[in-house]
């Protein structure tokens, strides 16, 4: 956070002299007291705004240009991020500061005044934000010099603007209304964005939830898997949501800074749930052989979702639903987010039957799908290919299990292979968007879990890795080096090698939460990396693991090199209780060196924490040689423990986002 003695009257002082805050009146013989500087603005931030189109570099701002504006979002719930958003009576925008804790002197409310010579409009995908460079935060030891909170002299006061969905979607409106204060009124989240959490909290990533209003109109609510509400469910009901206007590209969305700004408790439009009548899935295909082209009224039908959106090897408005019965295409009109095992009811009263190159699909509106909660995958059906094949319309859209089965026809997934098991051949079909597509193909004896297709002829579809298991043949791998394997990545995604395998002790720790669930961080003699597999795993700190890594994907995620979407049958434990002697270095040693030294151990001494606090978030850290970030996810453990006071020795695992930090597994990796 920024220390209050920026905002002291001495830095008042200052700058009454140097012409900026001229109007403040302190009597500077007093005591020093956090008292407010009252300052007049020369410029509203509509007109800041005009000093920059859409889509065009950054322009840095030369003149003398001063704006006030009520804070109106803050990074208390970790909505957002180095940045608050201020509104006057003319308009909004983002301002980015290179630091954290921000609410604890802008508190959303807050008056601020901004001195933006030398500062940067500019936008990001469309959205106006004022930076320190062209494309930069404002660092944190200039942010004095051009934000100061001030006194609210009443000029104006910020009331959220009540709007419309379908008024957002005018451009100069939405222009108007970008980084304000907004009111929707009887809104509520589709079916399938009930009952989900706003945000994905495991592996801290953000997630797109959506929002529609009684006639239709949808709009998405983007929040950050960093937010403390990102765990919890969005609510089923209809009333009123406050936010901010934001916009990503094409893409309206919107941000709420806490829980508060959601309420929805009113009945929901249409009442929620289908009240129709429960069909299987098998009658709804038989009425399509039977050549109707229309579900009936008053039908739903309600399955298992067997297909994975999240490794895009579907359609995003796709979904495959298998019941008792059978399986079928749920074609949605806009992109939902159903996932791998969710239980849904769709209601299908009056929908379009028709076939998509053959395969069978019941066309929805987004809003008729619905989740009822979460159910076990359907045993797959254990096939040959022969009877995939003699059984194609009937198996359609279900699960099969080909056994003792090779894979042909090219280096990777992506694309149409050859799926063979000594009975026939059949096209495994994988999306060029599928995050598995540049995997490399097994060469040996496998089992294939799949999804039985059709795309004009038959074909199968995988839904991740976990779906192919190697059972025998291609050779034994050879062991390579971590040092050799990160050589490999030359800065674009890439694919390990055949028959490679990795050996390295696990030097994370899943039980304290301070890596997500399906990442470990593994160790050798010569390097550190990531793995991250297609599911949680198992692995404690100080196991020495064995990964089979042939052909899986090499891949940064924000600086921080892993090999990504293992299959965790690729992995076993060796032996346990290893303990890697971590390096001895100081802060500068670590950032002159930290892509080297990145996903290993090191050892600092002297480490103090000058901002004091929790060691939730991010935490400047210092030895004397340099500083840096060490970073502790709010799920972890220790994230609400304070940070010692004095000077101690750090052991932690040297890791990146963007930028080089650092992050301890437990609370015995801080010593006096």
């Amino acid at each position: 956070m920024i220390r209050v003695k920026y905002f002291g009257w001495a830095f008042a002082f200052v700058w009454m002299l140097t012409g900026f805050w001229a109007c403040v009146d302190l009597e500077f013989d007093q005591p020093p007291v956090r008292e407010l500087p009252v300052v007049t603005p020369n410029a509203t931030i509509a007109e800041l705004k005009l000093k920059h189109t859409i889509g065009n570099d950054a322009s840095r701002i030369d003149e003398d240009m001063v704006v006030t504006g009520i804070v109106v979002a803050d990074d208390r719930s970790g909505n957002f991020f180095k940045n608050i958003v201020i509104q006057d009576e003319t308009a909004g925008i983002a301002v980015r500061l290179e630091a954290v804790g921000l609410y604890n002197d802008f508190p959303a409310g807050s008056k601020v005044a901004v001195k933006c010579q030398g500062l940067y409009i500019g936008d990001y995908n469309g959205l106006y934000q004022l930076n320190g460079s062209p494309d930069g935060t404002i660092p944190e030891a200039l942010i004095p010099d051009h934000v100061v909170r001030i006194q609210d002299d009443g000029s104006y006061a910020i009331q959220p603007r009540i709007v419309t969905i379908d008024e957002l979607s005018n451009d100069v409106f939405l222009d108007e209304v970008l980084n304000t204060l907004i009111s929707l009124e009887e809104v509520q989240f589709i079916a399938a964005d009930t009952l989900v959490t706003y945000a994905d909290p495991v592996n801290n990533f953000s997630e797109n939830r959506t929002l529609e209003d009684c006639d239709g109109n949808s709009l998405l609510l983007r929040s950050s898997g960093y937010a403390d509400f990102a765990a919890a469910q969005t609510p089923t009901g209809n009333g009123t949501i406050l936010a901010i206007m934001s916009v990503f590209r094409d893409d309206r969305q919107l941000l709420i800074r806490d829980l508060t700004d959601v309420q929805f408790a009113g009945a929901r439009c249409g009442g929620g749930g289908s009240t129709a009548e429960l069909t299987d899935i098998k009658g709804l295909r038989d009425l399509f052989n039977a050549g109707t082209t229309a579900a009936p009224a008053n039908k739903k039908i309600k399955g298992v979702t067997i297909s994975d959106t999240d490794n895009g090897n579907t359609d995003g408005r796709n979904l495959y639903l298998q019941d008792a019965t059978g399986g079928i295409v749920v074609r949605f009109s806009g992109v939902h987010s159903f996932s791998l095992g969710d239980e849904v009811e769709v209601e299908v009263s009056g929908a379009e039957l028709s076939e998509f190159n053959g395969l069978l699909q019941v066309n929805v509106a987004l809003s008729n799908g619905f989740k009822t909660g979460t159910a076990p995958q359907p045993a797959p059906r254990v096939a040959t290919v022969a009877e995939v094949l003699a059984n194609l319309e009937s198996w359609e859209s279900s699960l099969v299990i080909i056994k003792n089965a090779t894979l042909s026809g090219g280096t990777n997934y992506s694309g149409s292979r050859t799926l063979a098991d000594g009975t026939g051949s059949i096209t495994l079909f994988t999306r060029t968007q599928a995050s598995f597509a540049t995997n490399a193909l097994p060469t040996g004896q496998v089992d294939v879990t799949a999804i039985v297709s059709q795309f004009n002829t038959a074909q199968v579809i995988i839904r991740n890795t976990n779906d192919v298991v190697i059972t025998g043949g291609g050779g034994d791998p050879e062991l390579i080096d971590l040092d050799d394997l990160r050589a490999l990545y030359t800065g674009a995604t890439t694919s390990a090698p055949a028959l490679k395998k990795i050996k390295g002790v696990v030097i994370s720790d899943r039980v304290n939460n301070n890596t997500t669930t399906r990442n470990i961080v593994v160790q050798d003699a010569t390097a550190g990396i990531v793995v991250r597999f297609t599911a949680d795993h198992t692995y404690s700190m100080g196991d020495e693991i064995e990964i089979n890594v042939s052909g899986q994907e090499l891949s940064e995620f924000n600086g921080l090199l892993q090999v990504n979407n293992v299959p965790n049958a690729n992995a076993a434990v060796i032996s346990s209780g290893n303990n890697p002697t971590p390096r001895e270095a100081t802060i500068a040693d670590i950032n002159a060196n930290f892509n080297t030294w990145e996903s290993t151990l090191v050892k600092i001494v002297n480490v103090t924490f000058p901002e004091g606090g929790t060691y939730s978030g991010s935490k400047n850290i210092t030895d004397g040689t340099g500083s840096m970030v060490l970073f502790t996810r709010s799920q972890a453990s220790f994230a609400a423990s304070n940070v010692p006071t004095g000077a101690v020795t750090l052991t932690g695992v040297v890791s990146d986002f963007n930028a080089a930090q650092v992050f301890i597994r437990t609370l015995a990796d801080i010593n006096p």
